[in-house]
């Protein structure tokens, strides 16, 4: 499609086409077949790369060309793009609106248009969706403000782009950033190893978050302190559960964790107790929820059936002893009840479930219930 726009004819038809004047173009502009619209293209693309209008020509060819594209198939204005997306003097208001258009017309424009500026490419990021934040994230160049609306977003797809495009330089703020939309995509982790701007500090914080293969990668490459690991994790941690919508609530980005600590088989009884004394809540249930192998909901009505059979059971499944469980069902009051204070007698039933528990029941408890998370 993009030669037919750029090869309209022989050479010297094509210089023709670039010395027409106005009233050629718009005699030009009444031709509406396939091809009388091809060479009306090639002839208004041909006035933006010479760079030689006038005033009144030019907005004579942004009056035609506004009313060429509105008209026009996708498929042309997909070409058009294209061949607009290189120029430098293009009239914004033509780029805006092609920037603006389906996906397919849009991206070359996005990622190559240099006639677009930051505002334009924030207002695109903040009323379109994936596919153009993608393309500008292909940008040769990207500013600050712009890079920082794009993880805003955290769209995965957007930061792999960014990340693999060599000619954006990322701040070690914007990479913190990515680390949190990291924990859901591996591929996205292995993005951030790639970077130049990966340092000791950004491999601390991403060596909690990623699976054991990629950690091997880290300690080769970086010096890992274990108690610099654990600050990490207990500042993103916390930092999630500052930016959940309400008290409790797990988010997808506690779920990840939470399971990058199962795989590793990090998720003890130790862990949960002391992510509960920090007051890390919504913390917790993800932990709970993935070490039973349940959603969050199904692990809150776990917790919260009445008399705490339920929730002994569990604690029994996973191997807790008598004393990790009396602390967590201590611990963990606020996600089970409003009331303040803990009712010693409730602690006493929960405590005698957990004692009077047969192995066969735990096991047939757990087999039920991850057939039928919803029974509880």
């Amino acid at each position: 499609m993009l030669n037919n726009l750029g090869n309209t004819g022989s050479e010297s038809h094509a210089r023709g086409i670039a010395k027409m004047d106005s009233r050629q173009l718009l005699k030009l502009a009444q031709d509406t077949t396939p091809k009388g619209r091809y060479t009306l293209a090639g002839a208004v693309s041909d006035f933006f790369e010479n760079d030689a209008l006038n005033q009144m020509e030019h907005r004579l060819v942004v009056e035609i060309m506004m009313q060429l594209i509105r008209q026009a198939e996708i498929d042309f204005r997909e070409a058009l793009a294209e061949r607009l997306a290189v120029f430098p003097n293009v009239p914004p208001e033509v780029v805006i609106f092609l920037a603006n258009d389906e996906i397919s017309v849009a991206r070359p424009i996005l990622r190559h248009s240099t006639v677009l500026n930051d505002v334009d490419l924030v207002y695109i990021i903040s009323s379109k969706g994936a596919d153009y934040w993608r393309s500008i994230a292909q940008r040769a160049h990207i500013s600050p403000a712009v890079a920082g609306r794009l993880i805003d977003t955290g769209d995965a797809g957007t930061a792999i782009n960014m990340l693999e495009n060599p000619q954006v330089n990322l701040p070690k703020s914007g990479m913190k950033r990515l680390v949190k939309t990291a924990l859901k995509h591996e591929k996205l982790q292995e993005a951030l190893l790639r970077r130049p701007e990966v340092d000791g500090d950004l491999a601390t914080d991403l060596y909690g978050c990623v699976s054991q293969a990629l950690r091997c990668e880290i300690a080769k490459r970086f010096s890992v302190r274990s108690a610099s690991v654990e600050a990490a994790l207990d500042g993103l941690v916390e930092e999630l559960c500052r930016e959940a919508k309400s008290g409790l609530c797990v988010t997808p980005e506690m779920t990840a964790l939470a399971a990058r600590f199962n795989e590793r088989g990090e998720i003890t009884p130790n862990l949960m107790i002391r992510t509960l004394r920090r007051g890390q809540v919504s913390f917790f249930v993800a932990l709970f929820a993935v070490k039973m192998g349940l959603k969050a909901d199904g692990a809150l009505r776990v917790m919260r059936q009445e008399g705490g059979k339920s929730f002994a059971f569990s604690c029994r499944a996973i191997g807790m002893m008598k004393s990790e469980f009396a602390s967590i069902y201590l611990l963990s009051h606020a996600a089970r009840s409003e009331e303040k204070i803990v009712d010693p007698r409730t602690l006493a039933d929960a405590l005698k479930y957990f004692d009077a528990a047969r192995e066969s029941e735990i096991a047939s408890f757990r087999k039920e219930l991850s057939r039928n998370p919803d029974l509880i």
